[in-house]
């Protein structure tokens, strides 16, 4: 039988687009260390699952604390909901979620402020992960 892990929504203070206004409003973040294969481990952050996005998208300060150079690299353009792309560099890292760990693809970025978790490089990690919206909570399954 594979093993089952939940995760709370976590409320977040976020401003409204359209005005001045403060919102609450929760959601699906996860506690996650990252590493470069065999070195420094960050220490654990909250990034958030986005079954629409197509990889794993964190900041640069992310890099530049584990030391991740990206040097003789052109960047990537990575699109998404914005009228203009972002320039990105892919990297190979090592996932922690809990005490497991998971080598994987990452993309950093300067333009990038919340870690975000995608299809490729975390869902297809595991053989599910399930929002539940109403409870506010999401089910991760392992294989």
């Amino acid at each position: 039988m594979s093993k089952i892990t939940g995760y709370s929504y976590v409320p977040q203070i976020l401003q409204d687009p359209k005005g001045q206004k403060f919102i609450q409003s929760y959601l699906p973040l996860i506690p996650v260390n990252i590493a470069k294969p065999s070195g420094l481990v960050s220490p654990q952050f909250d990034a958030l699952l986005d079954s629409g996005s197509d990889r794993n998208l964190f900041p640069m300060s992310l890099a530049k604390y584990l030391d991740i150079t990206f040097e003789n690299l052109k960047p990537k353009k990575i699109y998404g909901i914005g009228e203009s792309p972002i320039n990105a560099f892919p990297a190979k890292v090592t996932l922690w979620l809990g005490n497991k760990s998971y080598a994987t693809d990452a993309d950093f970025s300067t333009k990038q402020n919340l870690p975000i978790l995608g299809r490729d490089g975390f869902f297809n990690l595991f053989k599910s992960v399930k929002f539940d919206e109403k409870g506010q909570f999401v089910y991760i399954e392992e294989f």
